[in-house]
């Protein structure tokens, strides 16, 4: 009994929202965004620029092996809410390894468009981060941290622009993700995209109770979406 309260003693907090340690994150996501944008802007074609593209890939599509190995090492149960990358922000990631490596322009939408209506709401409410100075405190921003770095890179950098169409494109493909999630969920019990129970401590709680709240989620993504199709929309008129 007292080994097993030894090892709960060990197991790391949940991040205080806007505390040091969250605070500290976000500053260096900034920093470290904003270094990569402009070196990549100011020398596109160099071999800086190159080796922060497979930079940011490898993080990315090693973001949820150091999930696993974190909670692991941290003394986290792998509980069934983690053990598949199929959270929003997983998807993210991979689709963001895609467009990197393959140039592939639908997961450069996909990475867009969630990396910036989703997971950078992660960013700022990170509901499922354990604090400094665990592993999974690194993993979750490796994660999550990379994904809006890498949305912003797609355009600002590498003079990416969604093509016509994107957003409901993009939109549709949310709406797959919530059946076959959702579905998965409803069989399981687990509650990956949070479609059984809502993030705690997220912008989720201003939204209705399950299911409701689901439905308003796909109708805010939608408008997001819309919102952040903007500046290119605006792009396309100035050069007509």
């Amino acid at each position: 009994m007292d080994f097993e309260l030894i090892l709960a003693s060990e197991v790391p907090k949940l991040i205080e929202h806007f505390g040091a340690t969250h605070l500290f994150a976000l500053g260096v996501t900034l920093f470290i965004g904003s270094f990569v944008i402009y070196v990549s802007r100011r020398n596109p074609s160099s071999k800086i620029s190159a080796n922060i593209v497979i930079t940011m890939a490898i993080l990315l599509i090693t973001a949820y092996p150091m999930k696993i190995m974190g909670r692991y090492i941290d003394g986290i149960d792998l509980n069934k809410d983690v053990i598949f990358p199929l959270h929003l922000c997983d998807v993210a990631a991979i689709t963001g390894f895609f467009a990197l490596i393959l140039k592939n322009r639908l997961c450069a939408e996909i990475t867009y468009f969630f990396g910036l209506a989703g997971t950078l709401q992660a960013l700022f409410t990170p509901s499922t981060c354990y604090d400094f100075p665990s592993v999974s405190y690194f993993s979750f921003f490796q994660l999550h941290s990379t994904v809006v770095i890498t949305a912003l890179y797609l355009p600002l950098a590498l003079c990416w622009k969604p093509r016509r169409g994107s957003v409901m494109r993009v939109w549709f493909c949310g709406i797959s993700y919530v059946i076959i999630v959702g579905t998965f969920d409803f069989i399981t019990g687990a509650n990956y995209g949070f479609f059984l129970e809502k993030a705690e401590g997220s912008l989720m709680d201003i939204l209705h109770p399950w299911p409701y709240y689901i439905i308003e989620m796909t109708v805010l993504a939608l408008a997001l979406f819309f919102i952040l199709s903007v500046p290119f929309l605006r792009r396309s008129q100035s050069k007509n």
